[in-house]
């Protein structure tokens, strides 16, 4: 460890989670050599020139360094994969596990009876799309947080009964193992994540409605998609994007009709509403990083005026009300989003632009009743 004395003029030591967190000044006689030997012991170091000198943030792990548990992260992801698959098979009217109803505790419950692999092969279309979405997001924050040198662990996916899922899975996610240095960091890791399942998504939407058929109803309203999952049907809601996608693509969709989705637009339908989900102006959500960054203390009363009309949407999809309770859980009931380490910097302007861009893919994203289960 350096000789902080020695190399800065004055200093502060403190700790974020498993993180020492170095504050000083750089003196006026400190060499090449000293700012080496900090920069060999830290394992992120900020610098800024100011009128009084150079000041300093270094950051360093206490301990070793995180090491993920490869096999744990195959089995997860595999798991996942195969449930999705399986599930994808119920959209198509397959299904492998030749599930049957059976009364346990006094409660009739879907339990599988077989394996049939070549029933397998109907869901892969969806299963192996859905999955390769949610990949490429957590992969977007992954590889970004790894170039700005944040300790990141793997994706984690969350496997779930396909009967009880609808999809397969309960989605997947990264955890940031150290501590932020700028918001424009903070920024690149939160927006890279929906910027690569949009990306994913769009064609896959596009390809699947070209497969996808009209069907007649006379209550298309707020649910003008269909999907059959082990043969019940399942009203999909609409928004901006994929309303004005299905009436290019599916013809004859219009007024009175309902589109009935293929496997593949059902998976490009999900990774859409995924990026508007994930996209959501609330704490630890990437939209919570994005709107913090941009907006700095500004975030929190920007995230209780969302809040206010997250409420009454709650109407119209309860999920609403779950999915705000998630983001206060995962930020432990704080609506303000913790600080980085150097806060005063701004993003700076073409980081501002991306950011409204975020803010249109969540609105042409954004269903404000997606599902009617």
């Amino acid at each position: 460890m350096p000789a902080w004395d020695d190399l800065l003029v004055s200093h502060a030591t403190g700790k974020v989670g498993g993180y020492r967190v170095i504050r000083g000044r750089v003196g006026p006689g400190t060499s090449g050599e000293d700012m080496r030997k900090i920069a060999d012991w830290a394992d992120q170091v900020h610098t800024r020139r100011t009128d009084e000198g150079t000041e300093l943030v270094a950051v360093r792990r206490d301990g070793p360094p995180h090491r993920d548990n490869l096999m744990l992260h195959l089995v997860l992801f595999v798991a996942a994969l195969t449930s999705a698959v399986v599930a994808g098979g119920f959209l198509s009217g397959t299904d492998a596990l030749d599930t049957r109803f059976t009364r346990i505790g006094g409660v009739w419950l879907p339990v599988p009876t077989g394996f049939d692999i070549g029933e397998m092969v109907a869901g892969l279309a969806f299963g192996l799309t859905f999955i390769g979405i949610l990949l490429g997001h957590e992969m977007g924050h992954y590889l970004t947080a790894r170039r700005h040198g944040v300790p990141v662990s793997l994706p984690w996916f969350i496997p779930f009964p396909p009967y009880f899922s609808l999809v397969g899975t309960l989605g997947a996610f990264i955890r940031l193992k150290g501590p932020m240095m700028q918001r424009s960091v903070l920024f690149d890791i939160g927006v890279a994540g929906p910027l690569a399942s949009f990306a994913l998504s769009l064609p896959v939407l596009f390809l699947g409605l070209g497969l996808s058929e009209v069907m007649w109803t006379t209550d298309g309203g707020a649910y003008p998609f269909v999907v059959h999952f082990a043969g019940e049907p399942i009203r999909i809601g609409s928004g901006i994007l994929v309303h004005f996608a299905a009436a290019g693509l599916v013809p004859g969709f219009e007024e009175g009709s309902a589109v009935l989705l293929h496997p593949l637009a059902f998976a490009g339908w999900l990774g859409i509403f995924v990026t508007a989900l994930n996209l959501l102006p609330l704490g630890q959500l990437d939209g919570g990083h994005i709107l913090y960054a941009v907006a700095g203390s500004r975030q929190r009363a920007f995230t209780i005026a969302f809040i206010a009309v997250l409420v009454p949407l709650g109407l119209l999809w309860w999920g609403w009300w779950l999915w705000g309770a998630i983001a206060l859980a995962l930020s432990r009931g704080r609506l303000a989003h913790p600080p980085v380490l150097v806060e005063d910097i701004p993003v700076g302007k073409g980081r501002t632009v991306l950011g409204w861009v975020a803010l249109a893919l969540f609105v042409l994203s954004f269903s404000p009743a997606p599902l009617e289960l």
